[in-house]
């Protein structure tokens, strides 16, 4: 699996308060992933470290074999008034980015196209929805060509139809090839949209699920190996790591999820690299109810 972000177990605290603890996890390329949880499990500080907004305290961040990662990012607190139409808008914000004037003009044109926004880029923004006005901030954050956009409660206070056409514009963006990482508690319409939902609670992942893999036939696996070995090579295969956790006398634990098809080879090289094979089950196609609790 290709990613465009890496996190391998990165730990932030505020001041005396550990908000996330040893988080490992990857942003696939190309696909939306939301990560979901309840207020104050430290999905908003996943966000910003993600888009390097602020620094992790330990454990290390890498963004697509180390080549520019180009981002947009969209905050859950947004302006509530706007006196401009959105061409105006986004030509002053993009000025203030040092934007050249024609390119800009050109790319606005064509977010207001790919937003469905092109007959309301002259009325007033104080006078749109709530919808809109989402649209608009999210313009915003893309005027510069953006690989991965990162979205914080994107769907929060939207009515059904503009939750609706927000699905649409994922799926829009997702088909130009813009990796897509957005934080949420609505779950009813991320089947369609949604490659990858991570569940966090209490500063740690607890559930990864992959939509894509969840057609193929899925084997559990549990590895317990030292702390010391790198699993990074593996990580970019197609596996699905469930939780990496630290244990006593410098032993680490790995649950991951890997199709039957790849089964062998994962197990083999878990086994090279001195590893000891816990646990390893078919996982059953049920429905869970799982993520209704947000």
């Amino acid at each position: 699996m290709n990613t465009i972000v890496d996190l391998q177990n990165v730990t932030k605290s505020y001041r005396d308060k550990l908000v996330l603890d040893a988080v490992s996890l990857s942003i696939p390329t190309n696909q939306v992933t939301a990560i979901v949880g309840k207020n104050g499990s430290g999905k908003s500080t996943l966000l910003k470290l993600i888009g390097g907004l602020i620094k992790a305290d330990s454990g290390e961040i890498l963004f697509r074999n180390g080549e520019p990662v180009r981002f947009g990012y969209v905050p859950e607190v947004t302006p509530t008034y706007i006196p401009f139409t959105p061409i105006e808008y986004l030509t002053h914000m993009g000025t203030i980015r040092g934007l050249q004037n024609k390119w800009l003009q050109q790319r606005i044109h064509t977010l207001l196209e790919i937003f469905h926004m092109k007959d309301n880029g002259n009325n007033r923004i104080i006078h749109f929805s709530k919808g809109m006005k989402q649209k608009v901030t999210i313009m915003q954050a893309m005027l510069e060509e953006t690989d991965l956009l990162i979205m914080d409660e994107p769907l929060s206070g939207l009515d059904l139809k503009a939750q609706t056409e927000m699905e649409e514009l994922l799926i829009s963006l997702k088909e130009r090839n813009i990796s897509v990482v957005l934080t949420c508690h609505e779950t009813k319409l991320l089947q369609r949209v949604v490659d990858q939902i991570i569940v966090i609670d209490q500063c740690h992942i607890i559930q990864t699920e992959n939509h894509q893999a969840q057609e193929e036939s899925m084997n559990r696996l549990i590895f317990e190996l030292t702390k010391t070995v790198s699993i990074d090579s593996i990580k970019q295969q197609n596996v699905i790591i469930k939780q990496e956790k630290e244990m006593g006398f410098h032993k680490k634990m790995i649950e991951l999820n890997v199709s039957e098809e790849h089964t062998n080879k994962i197990v083999s090289e878990f086994l090279d690299r001195g590893a000891s094979i816990k646990l390893l089950e078919p996982l059953h196609k049920k429905e869970t109810e799982f993520l209704n609790q947000f």
